[in-house]
């Protein structure tokens, strides 16, 4: 082993809070001086993957994705739209069975997502079954506007209908219709009202852009599109309309680049910088006035490619692509998060119920800074690892076991702090819930600030033992992007349940132990355990 000198030497400043330890290991009992010297060999590792942390860091400049719970149904040409910070999947085609045939597979479904849950909830069906719409919501509403429908001979048949969604009734209400019947057109909302832009009428490529007032139920015609085109995906930033990319006449052989704005102050177009990669049956998402177009379909195949507008440079930048490429997928934000959800997989009649998060650039903080604990947060795993040596549960030190021992307590603790998995925090959340009653909400306060203490540790242990987490939709994925799993946390489980029962059958409680050790170690404080 290096001397502890040479190894001071090499440790990255993120390990500063042990160095104060290290001049005065006289006042350090020999536990604790174990788990110094495993924390800091825990920081010398650190050191060396930090190639591994600098590409992270990389990653986080162009988004990062993640798998999320499944639709419940296998649909494609849906459309979305978030309200409540809740994501609804409306109509498209589903597919083709003994039932939706009957319907030649256009589809009325309404799927409501919860990402703070995870969970997919099946809503009041449309009132026609619609493929090819626009939706956008406003005042606490849902609106779904124009689309194909069914009629005796085809399935193309353009409308012009608009449904509003009431969700605290379940219901929907039929409202005035468009000046002009399109489907495979595209809605924006701007300044409470909702503009409905370009599509297919039937006989060509609309160029009409309607403004619907709610208020007054009512619509108005604005300055047409200047290249008139179905299957876009239209974003709003500020006053600004941004119309991207799309299609002639229904055509994905005839895919367009072309982007323009709408200044719905002075009511004019402008050409702006293309679409990189032209492309049609796409979805767009705002997040911090940025932006992001995704998927879309060409004869060749789907696109998984993501790319980025700023409307302030007029530039475009290549993301991180989606982990599945797909067409007439939807796309609606919550939290700065963008979910990307069905679409079909290959051009043409394919279908999925794919549920894709999608983290922009402009919501990460940088890499380093997340490696970064505070003393409160190094003293919290620093108390753990000698409570552990005290009930005789430590790995020896340059073992395998003590290396992933440190990694599990250090990871899981960022994971709980800081992962934007729904599936990952509800764990922490339930656990705590479960284990603490009505302390519970303080102890998620204090984690999130601090890290581990022996009370949360022993609610997350017991709660797994308890429940079939494993299971959860997206848990072991939210996991995997702090580069932990399952055994890892079987580990640390197994040396918890060690130490508790080794300090039980002595009479001494793990809990105490650890108050103990804990007033020890960096950013002590005057709190029990």
């Amino acid at each position: 082993m290096l001397p502890w000198t040479l190894l001071v030497e090499y440790l990255d400043s993120s390990c500063d809070p042990l160095f104060g330890l290290l001049s005065n290991q006289r006042d350090i009992r020999m536990t604790d001086r174990r788990a110094v010297r495993l924390l800091l060999l825990a920081c010398a590792v650190f050191l060396v993957s930090a190639p591994f942390t600098l590409a992270q860091e990389t990653s986080h400049e162009t988004g990062t994705w993640q798998s999320m719970a499944s639709a419940p149904s296998m649909r494609t040409e849906v459309v979305g739209a978030a309200l409540g910070g809740k994501v609804y999947v409306m109509g498209g085609f589903n597919e083709p069975s003994l039932t939706s045939i009957m319907n030649l597979a256009v589809s009325d479904a309404v799927e409501e997502y919860d990402s703070s849950t995870n969970r997919w909830t099946t809503k009041a069906l449309l009132p026609i079954g619609l493929h090819h719409a626009g939706a956008a919501s406003v005042g606490g509403r849902l609106y779904i506007i124009g689309g194909f429908t069914k009629s005796l001979f085809s399935v193309w048949q353009p409308v012009a209908s608009v449904y509003i969604y009431n969700p605290e009734t379940d219901s929907w209400t039929e409202r005035a219709p468009m000046p002009t019947k399109r489907g495979a057109l595209a809605v924006a909302e701007l300044g409470g009202k909702l503009v409905a832009i370009g599509g297919y009428d039937g006989s060509g490529n609309s160029s009409a852009v309607e403004v619907y007032d709610p208020a007054a139920n009512s619509w108005s015609t604005k300055a047409p599109l200047p290249t008139a085109r179905d299957h876009l995906a239209v974003a709003t930033v500020g006053t600004q309309i941004y119309a991207i990319g799309g299609r002639l006449n229904r055509d994905y052989a005839r895919n367009l680049a072309v982007t323009e704005s709408y200044d719905s102050v002075a009511d004019r177009w402008t050409r702006v910088a293309d679409l990189p990669t032209p492309r049609s049956g796409i979805a767009a998402a705002v997040v911090r006035e940025v932006i992001y177009v995704f998927g879309g379909e060409a004869p060749e195949g789907t696109f998984q490619v993501t790319e980025a507008y700023s409307p302030g440079t007029d530039r475009w930048r290549t993301m991180t692509p989606m982990p599945t490429g797909r067409h007439g997928l939807a796309s609606a934000v919550v939290n700065d998060r963008v979910y990307v959800i069905s679409g079909g997989p290959r051009p043409g009649g394919s279908f999925s119920n794919v549920n894709e998060m999608f983290v922009p650039p402009s919501t990460h903080t940088g890499a380093r800074e997340k490696t970064r604990a505070s003393p409160t947060q190094v003293g919290t795993i620093m108390a753990l690892l000698a409570a552990f040596g005290d009930g005789g549960a430590l790995p020896a030190e340059s073992s395998p076991e003590a290396n992933r021992l440190i990694k599990a307590l250090i990871q899981f603790q960022a994971a709980f702090m800081k992962s934007t998995s729904p599936a990952v925090q509800r764990l922490l959340t339930e656990a705590l819930t479960e284990h603490l009653g009505e302390r519970a909400q303080a102890a998620a306060d204090s984690f999130r600030a601090d890290g581990w203490n022996s009370q949360a540790l022993e609610a997350v242990v017991t709660y797994v033992a308890m429940h079939s987490v494993w299971d959860q939709p997206g848990l072991e994925e939210g996991l995997q992007a702090y580069n932990i799993g399952r055994n890892d946390f079987d580990l640390l489980a197994q040396t918890f349940l060690t130490a508790r029962a080794t300090l039980g059958a002595r009479g001494q409680d793990f809990h105490t132990v650890y108050a103990s050790r804990r007033r020890d170690m960096p950013g002590a404080r005057s709190t029990g355990p």
